[in-house]
């Protein structure tokens, strides 16, 4: 019931956060010249946003270098595509990245990790450095009852 509680208390600020965050993340990707789908629309109007990466090798390479990295996102079937097992895009989503307490700016940031690695085709475990040096400035949870605990340390079950 807590989680109801949470809700109540931070659900619209948090919902309206995430929705911010991920239209910064699809404008930062598309200024980095990256296809985000619905850019006419601003991006999304939720908290995930359509990246086509067929130019850079598709959908499950993508996500597959990106998990190297430490990044995760969602290979995704984009309009047109045929395959589910090769698509044509990813699916990224701000929830957890809001969650921890990144905003605007820092999808920016998110965004030239996605292309270092996607666009760029470096070494994912040099940009695994640079996103852990990032994340390492974002551990505790915001919106909710307990914040400001720590988001990623193992909680002892009584």
């Amino acid at each position: 019931m807590i989680f109801l509680a949470e809700w109540e208390i931070y659900g619209e600020k948090y919902a309206a956060q995430v929705c911010k965050n991920a239209k910064a993340l699809g404008s930062a990707l598309h200024e980095l010249g990256i296809e985000v789908l619905c850019s006419h629309k601003g991006f999304t109007e939720s908290h995930t946003i359509a990246v086509n990466v067929a130019p850079y090798g598709g959908g499950a390479e993508a996500a597959n270098l990106m998990e190297k990295a430490n990044m995760i996102a969602n290979k995704n079937m984009l309009p047109g595509d045929k395959s589910s097992v090769k698509p044509s895009g990813i699916r990224l989503g701000a929830q957890e990245m809001t969650r921890v307490g990144m905003k605007e700016s820092e999808m920016k940031e998110v965004a030239a990790l996605i292309h270092r690695v996607v666009v760029k085709k470096e070494n994912p475990e040099l940009v695994k450095k640079d996103v852990i040096a990032l994340k390492r400035n974002f551990t505790k949870v915001r919106y909710c009852l307990h914040e400001g605990e720590e988001g990623y340390a193992y909680h002892k079950l009584v």
